[in-house]
């Protein structure tokens, strides 16, 4: 299952991955992809505030992973100083994709090779010629992964 979406600007971008929150279970992983500023963080901001978390959300870039409290454990991991899959699982991190939370992965290229998982993949382009649009194309893998696409689809009305 594919979705294709346009925002215009980070506060529909954020406003859009706080509408998915809701439907997120545990076991979800996102796996967040897109160039230097495309808004992977703003997008992670969203889900964390659609996940109910009034914290702060703030890059792991140099921490790896971030763990937050809301209606469920959010686990926000940055891939982009790892050298492959192999990396994540001899940090341990693949403890945390089958638990309790919901995990997103930016820099998700880096470790998508070998993930073993289903997955929501959310790939994040910058329009040359509007820096503030954005266009998320939304790809689900896995029974469970697509299923919580398409309720979001449907319920929120996305992309209809």
């Amino acid at each position: 299952m594919k979705i294709t979406l346009t925002t215009k600007n980070d506060r529909e971008t954020l406003s859009l991955a706080k509408s998915l929150g809701p439907y997120l279970e545990p076991g979800i992983q996102l796996l967040l992809d897109g160039d230097l500023a495309a808004g992977k963080t703003v997008f992670a901001k969203g889900v964390g505030a659609g996940l109910g978390i009034e914290e702060n959300i703030k890059s792991p870039s140099y921490t790896l992973l971030c763990i937050y409290e809301g209606r469920l454990p959010f686990y926000h991991f940055d891939t982009y100083h790892l050298n492959g899959i192999d990396d994540f699982y001899d940090l341990g991190f693949d403890e945390y994709l089958d638990g309790d939370g919901v995990a997103l992965i930016e820099w998700a290229s880096v470790v998508r090779d070998g993930f073993p998982y289903g997955f929501i993949a959310v790939a994040m382009e910058k329009f040359p010629e509007d820096e503030n649009r954005r266009r998320l194309t939304f790809t689900a893998v896995g029974a469970e992964h697509q299923r919580v696409l398409k309720e979001w689809q449907e319920h929120e009305h996305i992309g209809l």
